[in-house]
């Protein structure tokens, strides 16, 4: 029989290493956000202001005809399904559009 502290300890360790493994994996996948969260991102804002009120993106990508990055958050709770924000940002690193896609449901 294991002793009542080693056994609180080994629940213990457990516990953190799986909580530490599912900060990991959000933050490799990159956040998902909330509805309400969009509303926290406006036009001029700078990408470390995104990035504070966000988190880091689930992708982003450089297109050729675009002068600044875009990135894209996955809304979590979305009213019509599968929903991705996406932020698009100048050259100079400041917000020019934001806009939302819906691809519904998967059924």
């Amino acid at each position: 029989m294991t002793p009542p502290l080693a056994s609180r300890i080994s629940r213990g360790l457990l516990i953190a290493g799986l909580a530490f493994g599912a900060t990991l994996a959000q933050a490799a996948a990159g956040y998902s956000i909330t509805p309400s969260d969009e509303a926290r991102i406006a036009v001029g804002m700078t990408a470390a202001e995104v990035q504070q009120n966000l988190g880091p993106p689930a992708r982003t990508r450089q297109y050729p005809n675009k002068p600044g990055p875009s990135w894209t958050y996955a809304v979590r709770g979305a009213q019509f399904g599968r929903t991705d924000f996406d932020v698009d940002f100048s050259a100079d690193g400041k917000v020019v559009t934001t806009f939302e896609r819906v691809y519904g449901s998967s059924h």
